[in-house]
């Protein structure tokens, strides 16, 4: 037993063992830099616990106070974070094969996710250390989440993040009135600048720090309680800081000492493919090496430089435990497998469990009768647009039985979910017969369209091949998605407006200008203007053409690009309005921006036209 003051706990370096006098420093170590811990003095602990209040106290994360280094319990900031749910995942069982996966839903927090449990703690702090302002550097969770705190404490909370930090996350930060400022750079960059500026001691640093650790073990002592006062065999985290990993593992350890649990899991460090420092290091036996230049699609554990690396390492090699990495892709795929069959929506972050559960079945590292836990760390609605590149658009057509049932029919869903981002192999080179070009989509999607639409697919598929463009699954899938939406109203012959050809100028500093032949009723006509970019003088030409019968305007213009290269297809959606307060949704596929936002316009102008004739009839 280490000699204690009278204080229930130090700070305590991680690295070199010196102790901190937290007024001082309760980050980093003043002597070797390293990231301080909190010792407790547990015979302490342990002459004030009440077990049976503890077991049969409503499950909170403020009930585990006891294990806190809180010293004025009058001064706790709280928004009644844990008591989070543990879901068992039947469904997942059976799919993969395993006797028992629950599942750790963090998402039901306060502000969504894991981190509010170390903002109580971490604020509380805060207030107990005389703090003025708080800032902090954030991937979004703990941006939201101290701010959320800040507030409740009536202290300004200011936050520095990377450039494109999911909005779901920014929304909320600024809702709890936060002061945001995006670097262009990661995390890490984001990190060193606050630190910086925490030291005229005017702002409170908050983060991954040794306070925050011991409010996020309490995902442990509820993991254990819900299990019937046991472990599971294995839990698997996120990792990004490394902080949350090693918090958990504490708390595990905590209640084994106290005898609250008779034994330990093996903890699983799973990260992203593309930012795995802290797993690389694990397998290679090695120290952790910095990634300069982090990404991936699970921005919340976009870590390059983890602070908490060598505590993270320390606590699945104790354990017994491993580490894993997914791919982004795989990491996608996880989230809405979990959405799909336990109705569990999370972040891409809080996927990357299920998507290293599925990797280490593969590689023989899991038993069938292991009970393992799977901490997923945020809601789904935090970042909501990133699950959107492996589901399906949803389509739009006229409110007509016809029109529904044709992509009930079609099983149109079953033709958007043959490719998920990926483009596929190619499989048309140069131009086919219509009946050739039917006999491919069935092939590759098992529907078998009608004369229309294959007619509209054969136009549309020479169209990329006149580009220089050869067709990969997932463009042929755009074409046929088209196809499918383009309704009854547009369909076959009689169109109002036909846009024959567009030519346009432009040049980096002039404006550009274009000229455009089309057929309206039947009478063909040519127009010009300019505009701020191509795609606005094509507009802009074509508006100047119909006006007076086809009066409209742009209400919204949506641009997609489902693959990495510059021939990749793009997919245009856009929101047309006439004078009569009609609006369509209508879209375009070219490999080719300005053709695929000309058929989007050309079918927008013909879905508003007959819209009109249907209110005059």
């Amino acid at each position: 037993m280490i000699a204690m003051k009278s204080e229930k706990y130090v700070l305590r370096c991680f690295s070199c063992g010196s102790e901190s006098a937290e007024r001082e420093s309760y980050t980093i170590c003043k002597k070797c830099g390293q990231p301080l811990e909190v010792e407790y003095d547990y015979e302490q602990i342990a002459e004030k616990l009440n077990v049976h209040v503890l077991k049969s106290a409503p499950m909170r994360a403020t009930k585990y106070i006891d294990f806190y280094p809180i010293g004025n319990l009058r001064k706790i900031v709280s928004l009644n974070e844990g008591g989070t749910p543990l879901y068992r995942c039947r469904k997942l069982e059976k799919l993969l094969g395993l006797r028992a996966i629950w599942i750790k839903f963090e998402g039901t927090n306060p502000t969504g996710g894991f981190k509010d449990r170390g903002s109580m703690v971490e604020l509380t702090k805060a207030i107990e250390l005389g703090a003025r302002n708080i800032i902090c550097a954030s991937t979004g969770n703990m941006a939201a989440s101290l701010a959320a705190y800040s507030s409740v404490a009536s202290l300004p909370c200011y936050v520095v993040v990377p450039e494109g930090t999911p909005l779901g996350k920014m929304a909320q930060t600024l809702a709890f009135g936060a002061r945001i400022v995006q670097v262009r750079g990661s995390y890490d960059d984001a990190a060193g600048i606050v630190v910086h500026l925490a030291d005229d001691k005017s702002f409170y640093l908050a983060g991954d720090y040794a306070f925050r650790l011991e409010g996020q073990k309490s995902q442990a002592y509820e993991i254990a309680e819900q299990l019937g006062w046991r472990s599971p065999d294995k839990v698997i985290v996120p990792l990004g800081n490394g902080t949350n990993a090693s918090a958990i593992w504490k708390g595990f350890r905590e209640f084994n000492r106290f005898d609250l649990v008779d034994s330990l899991p093996k903890l699983v460090g799973a990260q992203a493919e593309s930012v795995s420092p802290i797993a690389t290091a694990f397998f290679n036996n090695a120290k952790v090496a910095r990634i300069s230049k982090p990404h991936t699609v699970a921005s919340a554990v976009c870590v390059g430089n983890p602070s908490d690396a060598g505590k993270a390492l320390r606590s699945m090699r104790e354990s017994g435990g491993c580490a894993s990495v997914a791919s982004d892709h795989a990491i996608l795929e996880s989230e809405k497998l979990l959405a799909k069959t336990e109705s569990i929506f999370v972040e891409p972050s809080g996927a990357i469990p299920l998507a290293a559960l599925q990797a280490m079945i593969a590689q023989g590292q899991v038993s069938a009768d292991e009970e393992i836990v799977l901490v997923m760390t945020g809601a789904g609605l935090k970042d909501p647009l990133s699950i959107l590149k492996v589901l399906p658009s949803p389509p739009t057509v006229e409110p007509q039985v016809g029109e529904v049932r044709k992509l009930l029919d079609y099983d149109y869903y079953q033709i958007c979910a043959e490719m998920n981002g990926e483009s596929g192999e190619t499989l048309v080179r140069s131009p086919p017969p219509p009946e050739e070009l039917g006999m491919l989509i069935e092939k590759a999607f098992g529907v078998r369209l009608g004369k229309p639409d294959l007619g509209f697919c054969h136009g549309e598929a020479l169209e990329f091949l006149r580009k220089g463009k050869t067709l990969a699954k997932n463009d042929l899938k755009l074409i046929v998605e088209e196809a499918l939406q383009r309704g009854a109203a547009v369909n076959g012959t009689g169109h109002a407006l036909e846009i024959l050809d567009f030519d346009v100028s432009t040049s980096r500093h002039g404006q550009p200008s274009a000229s455009v032949k089309v057929r309206l009723h039947g009478r063909e006509l040519e127009s010009s203007a300019k505009g701020v970019g191509p795609v606005d003088a094509i507009t802009n030409a074509v508006k100047a053409a119909v006006h007076g019968t086809l009066d409209f305007e742009l209400v919204d213009y949506r641009v997609q690009i489902n693959t990495k290269n510059t021939d990749a297809a793009v997919d245009v959606r856009i929101t047309l309005e006439d004078s009569m307060k009609n609006r369509v949704i209508a879209m375009g596929t070219s490999p080719d921006i300005m053709v695929a936002s000309v058929n989007a316009f050309e079918q927008g102008c013909n879905l508003l036209d007959a819209k009109r004739q249907g209110a005059g009839k």
